[in-house]
């Protein structure tokens, strides 16, 4: 409500697209004699309003049976409020604010419009201004004055979640959470070029109607239920600190953040301990399985405090993918950054995984065409070597732009957001090899030195004969390869989990894999199996027999590339670490001999105890 030339019209119908609701302006409800007055220069007085009052009292009896409506009518006075709200005691009332001059320069600005800008002075005249309701200032863009109704119209404490951040990722678990029963309310930040992100998000998805938006923090924070759990989907890094000095002071006891971003796992144990000292929860939680994933259910991995995933368990066990068996794909897996700590993991496995299938890509480009690579992929995809990675390249090999294929004008330049060389730093640190996700990350950063290679290419021969692969080795070589990524993926989860105290259940983790995540197959289906008889898997007498059988095939494609100048980091990496985690006798006793040499570092001896150290005087 407000006077002729408020804005009425123009906020009603963006609120009418935000909410789905049926928009209705009283104006088109005036008789033809009242319209006439008001053209003729006439205002309209009590008894002229009175039959047009009581239409209107009728029609919001009329639309609040049907589901309510939004209605703009200037409603100057109590008393026509009262006659507005004899059949709906619960109309939320949206008074427009302005100065008689703002009001009057949109009035003179209007063409062939009943109501005269002459007229303005007496409603200004006739105005009483509620104490209650929503009042908002008309001298802020429409987009703005959305905004504001929204920030100021919510339930107080009646989410059960809110998310933070509504890029694609954000507003996929939003909707999921809304799509399973949840009251959500999402928050984006109101910023030059964001201005129009939440009323765009709430306007795109209306069938929700458990679904809040807000640009203002402190009324997100407040339509919140307590305990209060809200999950960040923001940039990791300085993003949320900053985030979380604006949002701590809002908080209380007991109140949950949950971090859904790929942050780095001392980050995130860092702020679980400086929140525990204002007794608020800050839990990590790993997300894969990208925009369908977020949507439609994904691979939750989550650490923190124990209280906390309990307190999320119902929104997490409802919005995660569902494995074989139909339970939920996520699960509390330790203390502070153990959920990070194994989402970023996962992605060190995603990385090599995506780099096996480009060099087998390379081999086979050699040999056949694009529609027999990928009726290759899909013939494994039916088979053992089943992958959501597989399933997807075969679909890209087959992807056409006029005559070109699209991955031909594809730029051979890989980018990288971090966590492939987060895995590598902590592996190192941890004194794990993890050299299938290392190799896999370099062959990235290989990939970005364009101009060098182009250079270098035309300064060296080419092979002279090009010749074919023998594809059922591939397959079993592409085996070979694919177990020890694994192995070296929880064998870097199993030593962080030993040196933070984590809990380390990778039967479950492999579970959580199963479904949702990007690196979701039929072999981490067969390591749920594996892990249940034992945690390691070079004990597991079946692993040992595939790769003892599939490693030969993986020394003939070595062989293979080598001839045909085809680079195959993965594939090396992978069979080398094998050769040498198999050879009782490696020449690091030089090594420690150079070291002794030049250093002094000392040596132990093959026959002495190891507990004794030896240093020789070489020179």
């Amino acid at each position: 409500m407000g006077v002729s030339g408020s804005g009425k019209t123009s906020l009603g119908k963006h609120l009418a697209q935000i909410t789905s609701k049926p928009f209705y302006d009283a104006d088109d409800f005036h008789s033809s004699a009242n319209k006439d007055k008001m053209n003729s220069g006439q205002a309209l007085n009590d008894f002229n309003r009175q039959p047009w009052l009581d239409q209107l009292a009728k029609k919001i009896k009329e639309w609040s049976s049907n589901g309510g409506a939004i209605l703009a009518c200037s409603a100057l006075k109590e008393d026509y409020r009262k006659i507005l709200s004899k059949h709906n005691t619960k109309i939320t009332w949206v008074i427009l604010n302005g100065s008689f001059d703002l009001i009057r320069s949109r009035l003179e600005k209007r063409k062939d419009h009943f109501f005269k800008p002459e007229l303005l002075q007496s409603q200004m005249n006739a105005l009483e201004l509620p104490n209650y309701g929503i009042h908002l200032n008309i001298d802020q863009p429409v987009e703005v004055l959305v905004q504001s109704f929204l920030n100021k119209s919510y339930v107080k404490e009646s989410a059960k979640i809110g998310v933070i951040g509504m890029g694609v990722m954000g507003q996929g678990i939003a909707l999921n959470c809304c799509e399973n029963g949840f009251e959500t309310a999402v928050y984006n930040r109101f910023v030059q070029g964001e201005e129009q992100v939440v009323f765009g998000f709430l306007s795109t998805n209306t069938q929700f109607e458990n679904l809040s938006g807000f640009t203002d923090i402190v009324s997100f924070i407040d339509a919140l239920e307590r305990p209060r759990k809200i999950w960040l989907m923001i940039k990791s890094g300085s993003a949320i600190d900053a985030l979380i000095d604006e949002i701590a002071p809002l908080l209380h006891d007991g109140d949950i953040i949950l971090d859904g971003g790929n942050s780095h796992y001392e980050d995130t144990q860092r702020r679980a301990k400086e929140l525990e000292k204002r007794k608020i929860f800050y839990v990590g939680c790993g997300v894969s399985g990208g925009e369908d994933g977020a949507r439609h259910g994904a691979s939750l991995m989550l650490g923190g405090n124990k209280s906390a995933h309990k307190i999320l368990r119902p929104v997490l066990d409802s919005i995660s993918a569902k494995d074989k068996a139909g339970n939920p794909c996520q699960a509390y897996l330790g203390a502070d950054g153990a959920g990070h700590f194994v989402k970023m993991v996962h992605n060190g496995i995603e990385y090599a995984e995506m780099q096996l299938l480009a060099e087998i890509y390379a081999v086979l480009s050699h040999q056949m065409s694009y529609p027999e690579i990928a009726a290759l992929f899909e013939e494994w995809n039916n088979g053992s070597e089943a992958s959501y990675l597989l399933e997807i390249t075969a679909k890209i090999l087959q992807k056409k732009e006029g005559n070109d294929y699209v991955v031909d004008l594809i730029l051979d330049n890989a980018g990288s957001k971090g966590t492939g060389m987060w895995s590598t730093k902590s592996a190192l640190a941890l004194g794990e090899v993890n050299n299938m996700m290392s190799s896999a990350l370099f062959a990235r950063y290989i990939s970005s030195m364009k101009k060098q290679r182009i250079s270098l290419t035309n300064r060296k021969p080419k092979p002279q004969k090009l010749s074919s692969f023998d594809l059922l080795k591939l397959k079993e070589a592409y085996r070979f390869a694919r177990i020890i990524n694994h192995v070296q993926g929880f064998n870097l989860i199993e030593s962080a989990s030993q040196k933070y105290n984590w809990d380390y259940i990778p039967d479950e983790i492999a579970r959580v894999w199963t479904k949702g995540c990007i690196i979701r197959s039929n072999l981490m289906e067969d390591l749920i199996g594996s892990f249940s008889d034992e945690k390691s898997l070079f004990k597991n007498k079946k692993l040992l027999s595939d790769l003892c059988q599939t490693e030969p095939n993986a020394a003939a494609l070595i062989h293979h590339a080598v001839d045909q100048k085809i680079a195959l980091n993965s594939f090396s990496t992978a069979y080398h670490y094998w050769i040498a985690l198999c050879t009782e006798t490696l020449p690091a006793n030089l090594i420690q001999a150079q070291r002794d040499f030049f250093g002094a570092h000392t040596y132990q001896r093959v026959d002495k105890p190891l507990s004794q150290f030896f240093h020789t005087q070489w020179h």
